[in-house]
Formats: C-alpha cells, structure tokens, sequence
C-alpha cells in the first residue's frame, strides 16, 4: 500500500473536530504528548501500513477486526465507520471521509486509514484509481 510521501496514509482527529495527516502526528511535529519525537510505531514518520489481521498472532484482539480485515499494526481497537461514531455529528467532516474505519491508536488518537472502507476492510481502495467511467474519484 505505498503511497507517495504527499499523500497521507492516515488522517487523525483532534478534538476540536480538524484533522491532520499522518506524517504530522506520527512524526511528533504536532502532538505535545510526543514530546516532539515520532511515534515509537512510526514508519518513516508515517503510520505503518495496515496488516491482515491474522487470529495465530500474538498481538490478536477481536476488537481490531476479524480475521484478514486491514488494521495498522498501531492501533488498538476499531469502532466501525467514522459515519457511525457517536461523535462525529458534533464536527464537520467531509462526506467522503464517513465510510471510513475508525481506529484507536496505541498513543489514544482517533484515526481512519485513507481508502478503507468499514463495509470491506480487506482492502484499500486508492483515491486516485478510476471508476468505471474513468473519472478519479
């Protein structure tokens, strides 16, 4: 699932309701907690790519998804779509974004993987592929 390093792999939710990428909490350039360092899971200061839950691991917990739903190796339980979170009324989000699965993160941030879809969670659907009439969507 590589992306370009322009492009977020996740979106984090603040609490005031702004989002921001990836690659600016998980480098420590935002979150006071991290003291300025990167997330001990990091990646290149980016979320690690999201794994195939697998119920042989060790690290398995039934709260992240089923068996071969995507999850980051970071996060600790999912919560459904971002649509279906009770808080997400409060803020104004883009429409595009609710599909999307919510995560709990290992540092307590709320995040969604972006192109995975809490209907098919096994797998990520890339934002610029085309649709069936060519248009990027």
């Amino acid at each position: 699932m590589s992306q370009s390093r322009f492009s977020p792999r996740a979106l984090f939710l603040s609490n005031d309701g702004s989002l921001y990428s990836d690659s600016l909490i998980c480098s420590g350039l935002l979150p006071a907690k991290l003291g300025s360092k990167p997330c001990p899971f990091a990646q290149a200061k980016q979320m690690p790519d999201p794994q195939a839950l697998n119920r042989d691991d060790p690290d398995y917990a039934s709260g992240k998804g089923r068996p071969g739903d995507l999850c980051p190796p970071c996060a600790v339980m999912h919560v459904g779509a971002l649509g279906e979170w009770d808080g997400h009324e409060r803020y104004f989000l883009p429409e595009e974004l609710l599909p999307l699965r919510l995560f709990l993160c290992k540092q307590e941030f709320w995040l969604v993987v972006m192109g995975l879809n809490d209907e098919d969670a096994t797998q990520i659907v890339k934002a610029d592929e085309p649709d069936a009439d060519g248009a990027a969507f």
